[in-house]
């Protein structure tokens, strides 16, 4: 008799891995929400990889501050974080220059992939005196106007690299329903066409 007593390791590898996909529940999502408080000059850093053909995937922009780094995968998302940053002017504007600030303590660091398809809100906090940009889960509390134009500096810059980095979507945009309905019922049929 052999070492494995008449059992093949492969094959019960093999039914392991199809029992696991198929047999146990759907995993559930996870939501997170953060927040980042910014008050002075940032310092956030760009990179770059990939051009703007739709065959490089890959490509994409990261924008990195101490704790957070972001990645941008299409045009959409840049537009849409660029957009947030440079349409929450007003609400900058009540802010007071600057604040007193402190040296800062590193704690989590936290990365996001953005792909464009989450909500945009700013409000001003009258009460805290703070400026909030909320993109998805993501909010910034911005206390004074020196973070928010070193920050909506580099959101401009950005903006000008999407076009040249980035496919504009990576997604594949549904056919419209307006063009099935005016196929004939017999278009789906296998077989031959109907003639006159």
């Amino acid at each position: 008799m052999g070492a494995y007593a008449g059992r093949n390791p492969i094959a019960e590898a093999v039914r392991r891995a199809n029992r696991s996909k198929t047999e146990l529940p759907p995993s559930a999502g996870q939501q997170i929400l953060a927040t980042v408080s910014i008050a002075g000059e940032q310092q956030l850093t760009l990179d770059t990889h990939g051009s703007g053909h739709r065959r490089d995937w890959g490509g994409h922009i990261a924008v990195a501050t101490d704790n957070l780094l972001i990645y941008l995968h299409d045009q959409l998302a840049a537009r849409q974080y660029a957009g947030a940053w440079i349409d929450s002017w007003y609400n900058a504007s009540r802010l007071p220059k600057t604040v007193q600030t402190r040296p800062a303590t590193h704690g989590p660091v936290m990365m996001a992939r953005a792909h464009g398809t989450d909500t945009v809100d700013h409000v001003f906090d009258a009460a805290h005196n703070v400026a909030l940009i909320r993109i998805g889960g993501l909010t910034w509390r911005i206390h004074d106007q020196a973070a928010w134009a070193s920050t909506e500096r580099k959101w401009r810059e950005v903006s000008a690299l999407a076009p040249l980095v980035l496919p504009v979507t990576r997604y594949k945009t549904p056919p419209k329903a307006a063009d099935e309905s005016r196929q004939p019922a017999w278009a789906e049929l296998p077989g031959r066409r109907p003639t006159l």
